[in-house]
């Protein structure tokens, strides 16, 4: 049985590697981090395994700074010494469940930093959106606009992000944001974790 004195393993998105970096030690305590990469959330049964095989470590309690974004995962958080921020998706969990729902409401499809940085892999590897026009009608069927999430951690992509604009012919509106409600997602799941 996994006892508070255990080990904390913090397993995050590799989406949140500069965000979790900068918050530290001063809100993550002694856990230790694992960074997965993020392009697992396009194949969730693989991400599944990885984290189910790292559940079976008998030594330590487990955090994960996650959505729900693989099948197994809401199985994972049921078992005591397991806990997930509270957030379905990345852009939730930083944003906060209220100003993420308004502009889901709205229609607003979300860039982070990391992700932004790799759009053509996302858009034209991983979901085969190779061409323009397919990809202007999936995005403009879809939503209203997009959102770059500037975190304030690395310099804004201009020139991406214009490229992310002609190929989606939409513009992207960039949003400051700040870390606080990662910062308070973190240190409430490693408080749960107890």
């Amino acid at each position: 049985m996994k006892t508070a004195t255990a080990e904390i393993l913090l397993v995050s998105c590799g989406i949140f590697r500069e965000e979790l970096a900068r918050l530290g030690p001063s809100v993550m305590g002694q856990a230790r981090l694992m960074f997965l990469d993020s392009m697992l959330h396009m194949r969730p049964a693989k991400l599944d395994e990885i984290l189910l095989g790292l559940a079976k470590n008998e030594d330590r309690r487990m955090a994960l700074v996650y959505g729900d974004c693989c099948p197994h995962m809401a199985d994972l958080t049921r078992l005591p010494s397991i806990r997930k921020v509270r957030g379905v998706n990345c852009c939730d969990i930083i944003l906060g469940q209220t100003m993420y729902r308004q502009l889901r409401r709205e229609g607003v499809f979300f860039f982070l930093p990391e992700w932004t940085s790799r759009w053509e892999e996302v858009f034209r590897v991983e979901l085969g959106l190779k061409d323009r026009p397919l990809a202007r009608e999936f995005m403009h069927e879809m939503h209203t606009r997009l959102m770059y999430l500037d975190t304030g951690l690395a310099d804004v992509p201009t020139r991406t992000l214009r490229d992310i604009e002609a190929f989606f012919d939409m513009p992207v509106e960039v949003r400051p944001i700040g870390l606080e409600h990662l910062e308070r997602g973190v240190m409430d799941v490693i408080r749960r974790l107890g």
